[in-house]
């Protein structure tokens, strides 16, 4: 390997031809992460820098670059036969580590897996990968789908630096790779396609443990989320007094047209061209942002769209600006009083279908709605269906007791015209997937629903009906 100094970085590359590169190319600078892609001489390169603050940054990248680091390593798993851009060198600066590497041009596995029509394929591809990984102690520690690249039909490893090959590798490494990888997706698959994804992996008992593994990640991953709402990041960005969604930032500048609601805990009005919901309680308040943050990153419409948050100053209270659903659709309470007589067999089969589908794919996305009345579900014209009052949202899994809450709530706020036998159906369509006691909880949620009156806002206003 050759070495030489340009501009005060230490280069060691394999050959001279990415001196007059080096030089010739802005090296990728930031807070973190740089990145640039370059070509020389019809040679194309990607250069990523590790930028090192403070005196630990500055030890470790003295003592071993996080540069080197993945250069060594991506020579490792090519000798192995894993795919990963070639490395061509690395450089060492002052407070910093770079890595060349040769361009691979492809798409990420999440991008693939987002657009395909047939995922069989691309699971089957992540779980010989996956095995590969495994029959040469591979552990990388930050598998998510981002990290892997397709091209020509081969998955890429990327970003290495964080990457161990094990003299032995645990149950505990499997899980770390099979966690990291799965996490972002597993809710998306059915019980069928998880079966065939360990049946193809090859360890079909290490699932249970996975998938514990994959609760932990997940119930981290919303905590940081959440812990990052009130701060600049990627997807909030702070603008005097208001936080953001990022792209949101010349949205809801309308002027004020009519009061929509007022109670003890809220205030909601209609602007021109967005809603704002006044929050007196500031817990609330924050607790509202944080879910609308979580369900941003999550990049999932199951809400209204939140377009930023001014903070509580002075004797002003906060509050949330977000999409005006009006015209577009009304809440489920109203739509079944007005329409549910009209409806067809087929289509009220249909609508019974959608919604149990809805809610079912919110349960393996573990987000759970504590007040689920049929007010707070929105049914659109067009697209699925949308949850209300984001601050009673919670990223976690539906327990019995949550179970039984949520379908007692919504079986008292649906009109009684909705028959017995659509409401078994939606039930043993909601829950046919799911590890519980059935029987149980149906005849829970039944002596409980007994006991309330059925309330619920009709057209005409409030409605209390007896059973």
């Amino acid at each position: 390997m050759k070495s030489f100094s340009i501009k005060g970085t230490e280069w060691f590359a394999d050959d001279d031809s990415l001196v007059g590169l080096l030089g010739e190319v802005d090296v990728p600078e930031g807070d973190r992460r740089g990145y640039n892609k370059a070509e020389y001489q019809g040679r194309k390169v990607f250069i990523k820098s590790f930028v090192e603050k403070g005196l630990p940054g500055f030890i470790r990248n003295r003592v071993a670059s996080r540069g080197k680091r993945e250069y060594d390593l991506g020579m490792r798993l090519l000798s192995m036969s894993i795919p990963t851009p070639k490395p061509l060198g690395y450089g060492v600066s002052r407070m910093g580590s770079y890595i060349i590497q040769e361009l691979v041009e492809g798409e990420t596995f999440i991008s693939a897996y987002a657009e395909t029509r047939s995922r069989a394929g691309l699971l089957v591809g992540l779980a010989m990968l996956l095995k590969t990984m495994k029959f040469h102690h591979v552990r990388h520690n930050d598998l998510h789908l981002e990290n892997i690249l397709l091209v020509d039909n081969e998955f890429y490893l990327v970003d290495l630096h964080k990457m161990r090959i094990k003299h032995s590798f645990t149950v505990q490494d499997e899980a770390s790779n099979l966690s990291h990888a799965l996490v972002g997706i597993y809710g998306d698959l059915n019980d069928e396609e998880r079966e065939s994804f360990f049946a193809r992996y090859g360890t079909p008992k290490i699932r249970e443990v996975v998938e514990r593994e994959m609760d932990r990640l997940a119930a981290r991953w919303v905590r940081r989320k959440k812990e990052r709402a009130f701060k600049e990041t990627s997807k909030v960005l702070l603008r005097g007094n208001r936080l953001y969604i990022a792209g949101m930032e010349d949205c809801a500048a309308g002027s004020f047209v009519d009061l929509i609601k007022k109670d003890r805990k809220v205030r909601v009005e209609r602007y021109t061209d967005h809603i704002r919901k006044i929050y007196r309680d500031k817990r609330r308040l924050e607790r509202a942002w944080r879910a609308h943050v979580v369900l941003a990153y999550m990049g999932l419409g199951v809400a209204p769209k939140a377009f930023y948050l001014e903070m509580p100053h002075g004797a002003a209270q906060g509050y949330i600006a977000m999409e005006d659903l009006k015209g577009t659709g009304e809440e489920l309470d109203r739509y079944l009083d007005r329409r549910y007589n009209s409806l067809s067999e087929n289509q009220r089969r249909l609508l019974e279908d959608r919604l149990s589908g809805y809610f079912f794919m919110l349960t393996r996305k573990k987000i759970v709605h504590k007040d689920v009345k049929a007010c707070n579900v929105f049914v659109p014209t067009n697209g699925d269906f949308m949850l209300l009052d984001v601050e009673d949202i919670r990223f976690r899994a539906l327990d019995e007791q949550a179970l039984k809450r949520m379908l007692v709530q919504l079986n008292t706020t649906i009109p009684k015209r909705v028959g017995t036998r659509a409401r078994i159906r939606f039930f043993v369509k909601f829950t046919s997937t799911m590890k519980v006691d059935k029987r149980a909880i149906f005849s829970s949620i039944v002596k409980e629903s007994l006991r309330r009156e059925i309330v619920y806002e009709g057209v005409d206003g409030l409605v209390r009906e007896e059973w």
